[in-house]
């Protein structure tokens, strides 16, 4: 399969991308590893007239300040995440995320802040057209969804695995446009909305992952399930941050983010409130367990049933 025709554009600075980015409009895209976007342009799902490339911005190494943020550049490399020093130590729950991503070569050109910014997806949408079932779903115009019966809504799911794990560390994104800088939860950079996923103008672009690290004595875990391991999306992936009690084994607060399930993560607040307060066990956890499954809002993908 062959990629379309487009010019291609390189910026060195974001605000040259930026300024780009507001002259071509909904004609442009970004491609900073390109993992997602070019095999989407491959299959004709995405056909831009312009791409403005991010290789000509050098990736900042990551910073720890004196506030206690670690912040890290978002053309950082999911690579260089899983193995940054810094990363391991402060925020290996992030780490352990980025190291679920796909393989190893995925994970050579693939971003951080690529991995934030993915497309949504669904089986039916994400394939090539031109031998099969044709109907336009909600994502090429039509006006149904073909991945459930009687779909009267776009059913595609976000499934960013690192994503699940910043909500849990309460992570910051920070926009940069031309003309100004702003930065938001990450919990709120998604707006629920698989046609309109992403809470960017068109001239925006992530340029920095901000996690506050405080000293408190802390526990996390991330799980990814899915078919063949790394080597495909996600099916289901959980982030939990448990900040413990001075005894180590009391739940202080708790964290948990539950990934690849509907058109943003979803927060598990009554799993987390079920946890506060409580001396940790095996019994507790399984309960806890139970109710992350009962509040997720589950979309059924990638044949799994629910």
């Amino acid at each position: 399969m062959h990629l379309p025709r487009f010019v291609h554009h390189r910026p060195s600075t974001l605000g040259e991308a930026s300024q780009l980015l507001k002259e071509h409009g909904p004609k442009a895209r970004v491609a900073a590893g390109g993992t997602d976007l070019y095999p989407r342009m491959k299959y004709g799902l995405d056909c831009p007239e312009a791409i403005i490339s991010l290789k000509g911005i050098r990736a900042e190494a990551p910073t720890l300040h004196d506030d206690d943020q670690l912040r890290l550049d978002s053309l950082m490399t999911l690579a260089d995440v899983v193995r940054s020093p810094l990363v391991l130590e402060r925020a290996p729950l992030l780490g352990e995320a980025a190291h679920s991503v796909g393989s190893n070569q995925i994970r050579h050109m693939g971003t951080l802040g690529g991995n934030l910014c993915l497309e949504p997806r669904c089986t039916y949408f994400n394939q090539t057209h031109n031998y099969q079932y044709v109907e336009p779903c909600f994502k090429r115009n039509g006006d149904r969804c073909f991945l459930v019966s009687k779909g009267r809504n776009c059913q595609a799911v976000f499934m960013g695995d690192t994503v699940p794990a910043l909500i849990c560390l309460d992570a910051e994104v920070q926009i940069h446009s031309e003309d100004k800088i702003r930065q938001i939860p990450v919990e709120e950079f998604y707006t629920g909305d698989p046609l309109s996923p992403i809470a960017l103008s068109e001239a925006e672009l992530v340029s920095e992952i901000i996690i506050p690290v405080p000293a408190a004595p802390r526990a996390t875990a991330f799980s990814k399930f899915s078919m063949r391991g790394g080597m495909e999306f996600g099916a289901h992936s959980v982030a939990v941050l448990l900040e413990m009690n001075e005894n180590g084994s009391t739940c202080d607060q708790a964290r948990i983010a539950v990934g690849s399930v509907s058109a943003r993560p979803e927060r598990a607040v009554k799993a987390e409130a079920a946890l506060i307060g409580e001396t940790l066990s095996d019994e507790l956890l399984r309960e806890v367990a139970k109710k992350i499954a009962t509040e997720t809002r589950l979309v059924m993908h990638h044949g799994y049933s629910v």
